[in-house]
């Protein structure tokens, strides 16, 4: 038997991830002590500890970290490399599991699936909604395809991103907040009212941030702080807040009739959406239909 062969890295796996080897068995159908001896003989073919066991569960040493890392990787080319195999003989199938910042998540990504899920039934979507420092190191272990984001570009060599689309940041309100009857909105102005912004690590809020400080004026203090743009939106619709959003975020059919971009001289910002995979990883059909999925709605949205 192999050392690392797919049945000792799913039972390796479902023990890390669960810090239980009690919860792990019964996740996976097993008695508690068939796993325990697979995993002791995995620990003794390495010749390592990748556990310490403790009246509380199971603890990763160091090598039980380092296998961790690898394995999620050596599965998920696993399952890329049999989907690929069913793909040339016959139709597009199989499983994208994607990563995606907020804004992406309210917008382009459910046109993307549905277009795709028309085109070609065969492919199953689970879309992971957060922020760059969760999206981007799951990226890197393999738990997730793609991720997708308006997100600075990583300075790492070990993922790869490339422009989706070019968008705007601006200050927006609902239809019927008292500045949308003005025809030029001053920074001093968005001070009179409450906010509701994202998290001070998105890349928005640090824009905003920014352009307050530069024109020697204290950036608002949001009353509601949210990384859920379906969230901020509803919020906006029926109350006198503000937030700073992209474009993209607001609802894509009928956006007069919704939230209003707000005309703020100064205050609208371009950004730049990207798609960011793993260096050096085989990129499966099902993917590269999603990107290309992606990449459409996002040429017909910016034209409109």
């Amino acid at each position: 038997m192999e050392l690392l062969d797919s049945r000792r890295l799913k039972h390796f796996l479902a023990v890390y991830d669960l810090r239980s080897i009690g919860q792990a068995a019964e996740k996976l159908f097993l008695t508690q002590p068939a796993l325990s001896k697979s995993i002791r003989q995995l620990e003794e073919d390495l010749e390592v500890k990748l556990f310490d066991r403790t009246p509380l569960g199971v603890v990763p040493t160091v090598y039980g970290d380092a296998l961790a890392q690898h394995a999620r990787v050596i599965r998920s080319e696993m399952r890329h490399a049999e989907t690929e195999i069913a793909n040339l003989r016959g139709a597009v199938k199989g499983h994208v599991t994607v990563g995606c910042g907020p804004s992406v998540a309210a917008s382009l990504m459910p046109l993307a699936t549905e277009k795709l899920r028309k085109a070609k039934p065969g492919i199953r979507f689970t879309i992971i909604e957060g922020l760059v420092d969760t999206i981007l190191p799951a990226l890197r272990r393999g738990e997730i395809d793609l991720a997708v984001g308006a997100w600075p570009r990583p300075a790492d060599s070990d993922v790869t991103a490339e422009t989706l689309v070019r968008d705007r940041v601006c200050v927006v309100a609902g239809p019927r907040h008292p500045l949308t009857r003005k025809k030029a909105v001053e920074l001093s102005d968005l001070l009179e009212f409450p906010w509701v912004l994202p998290p001070e690590s998105q890349r928005f809020r640090q824009l905003l941030e920014e352009t307050f400080l530069a024109k020697g004026l204290s950036p608002p203090v949001p009353t509601v702080t949210s990384n859920s743009a379906t969230f901020i939106r509803t919020m906006l619709l029926d109350n006198v807040s503000l937030s700073f959003l992209p474009v993209q975020s607001l609802p894509l059919r009928n956006r007069s009739s919704t939230l209003v971009a707000l005309p703020v001289a100064g205050l609208s910002r371009e950004i730049e959406v990207t798609i960011t995979f793993r260096e050096r990883a085989v990129i499966p059909p099902a993917v590269h239909a999603l990107i290309a999925a992606l990449r459409e709605v996002a040429q017909g949205d910016a034209r409109t």
